[in-house]
């Protein structure tokens, strides 16, 4: 069995933090279904919003077990010597290969000064969600430090999986626009899409138990719920709107939200939202109770009847996943919808979810009042929306291509040893000088040419809006 490297982003399922991210939940179940292969694993870590210097100040790297097989090293974030950290670890246990996911680690991992194999997990498309980013907060400045980084990964790695197959054609794409479909991958498929399928609420273990209903809202009232954050993807006028037409038609109706504002990503959807609940006449149906201990919301999943979730039109949408829908559709809850990403597009297909069109008010109050009326239709269609993940998205059969390669870890064509070491002595290859004129083009720097680099004019003429 193998000894491998896993990078990834913090808090873990484990953890039993106030705030888990679907970057948590990818790392982790990656780890545990390498570990239960029996390959050694040692995960390196670092929590979601410590990518600061600063933030790498407050902690101490350091080792602790975390189940059989698994090991993690918390690490401190820094450009420079996080790789450099990674490559004096790898000295002391030998890694065959790395394993790593999210965009910022996928950075870190082809900055490690060794030559090992790397596959490297994109679980969502970086420069939609940027897209979106830059969308919320007025502000396209990260785009060009993005390419940057995500370039990294596109020349090191491997293999590559992604969230769902239209982010796999996208970065099958963007691979093509660094230089890595050429003639020594010819024939090799480098990208997989491995769809988020993870149990890891179900699997924390014993839960916490307490009541909803009763407690923060009456015992007959019918739950809506919305757990975890607003996200920049999430459209806060159609769901307030639709709401509270809904809660007008049917008084039954509260609204229960778990998650919030997404702190050093997005705050602003969320207060959006609950600024429009709270000047409602009817803001005491909307109940908002911040986020909470992981062990705490199996509690709210299995008194909730229904959960909703809405997307406004964009490209992250379209490419990515929204892996809420994992632990309802494990838990058994009716689901309310955009019809928008893979894998609500697949149930909708199937007449498995209740949907509406992005931005479609009408639509959205129809399925929320459907469902709160009941009856048999709703419940089987929850079952068979639960019998259909269970058997179409069971962990070992989605990432089978991802556990078959770590048995034998190999590199892409134009990584192989031979095929390097000729670059090196040559230096002819066209991928290399392809690659290498693309970083120069991202620096900003002064081009062979001698004049500023043609993607850096371009970026600066896009600020100035010229």
């Amino acid at each position: 069995m193998s000894n491998i490297l896993v990078l990834g982003v913090g808090p873990l399922p484990v953890d039993n933090a106030a705030r888990l991210h679907a970057p948590g939940m990818r790392t982790w179940q990656i780890a545990k279904l390498l570990a239960n292969r029996r390959h050694e694993v040692c995960v390196g870590l670092i929590n979601f919003g410590e990518f600061t210097s600063k933030s790498a100040e407050k902690n101490t790297a350091h080792m602790e077990e975390a189940g059989p097989n698994i090991r993690l090293y918390h690490l401190n974030y820094d450009e420079v010597n996080s790789p450099a950290a990674l490559a004096t670890l790898h000295n002391h246990m030998d890694f065959e290969c790395c394993i790593s996911t999210t965009d910022i680690m996928n950075s870190v991992a082809a900055d490690i000064p060794l030559h090992i194999p790397l596959w490297l997990d994109y679980n969502g498309d970086p420069f939609a969600e940027k897209q979106l980013q830059g969308n919320v907060h007025e502000n396209d400045d990260t785009l060009l430090k993005q390419w940057r980084m995500y370039l990294k990964g596109l020349a090191c790695g491997d293999r590559f999986s992604t969230a769902t197959q239209p982010q796999k054609n996208a970065l099958i794409g963007q691979l093509g626009f660094a230089g890595r479909l050429n003639e020594f991958t010819c024939g090799e498929e480098l990208v997989f899409s491995i769809p988020n399928c993870s149990r890891a609420v179900r699997d924390m273990g014993l839960p916490r138990n307490f009541q909803v209903k009763g407690g923060y809202i009456p015992s007959e009232s019918f739950m809506v719920l919305w757990s975890g954050g607003y996200n920049t993807w999430c459209d806060p006028e159609t769901l307030f709107y639709a709401l509270e037409r809904a809660m007008r038609e049917n008084p039954s109706i509260y609204f229960v939200s778990t998650g919030g504002a997404i702190e050093g990503h997005d705050t602003l959807s969320f207060k959006k939202f609950e600024d429009l609940a709270l000047a409602s006449d009817l803001n005491g149906r909307f109940r908002f109770l911040g986020w909470r201990d992981s062990e705490e919301i199996p509690a709210f999943y299995r008194q909730a009847d229904a959960t909703i979730v809405t997307d406004r039109f964009s490209y992250e949408g379209e490419l990515g996943a929204r892996t809420r829908l994992n632990d309802w559709l494990d838990f058994g809850i009716p689901i309310i919808c955009t019809e928008q990403c893979e894998l609500t597009r697949e149930l909708v297909e199937r007449d498995l979810v209740h949907s509406h069109k992005a931005g479609d008010v009408d639509g959205l109050v129809a399925a929320i009042l459907k469902v709160a009326a009941g009856g048999s239709e709703i419940k089987n269609k929850t079952k068979a929306a639960q019998a259909y993940f269970d058997k179409n998205y069971a962990e070992e059969r989605v990432f089978a291509p991802m556990l078959a390669w770590a048995e034998t870890p190999q590199f892409a064509g134009d990584r192989r040893e031979d095929i390097v070491a000729g670059k090196a002595v040559t230096g002819s290859h066209t991928d290399s000088q392809l690659t290498h004129m693309l970083g120069e083009m991202l620096t900003g720097s002064t081009s062979p040419s001698g004049g500023i680099s043609v993607l850096h004019r371009v970026w600066k003429r896009l600020k100035r809006g010229a």
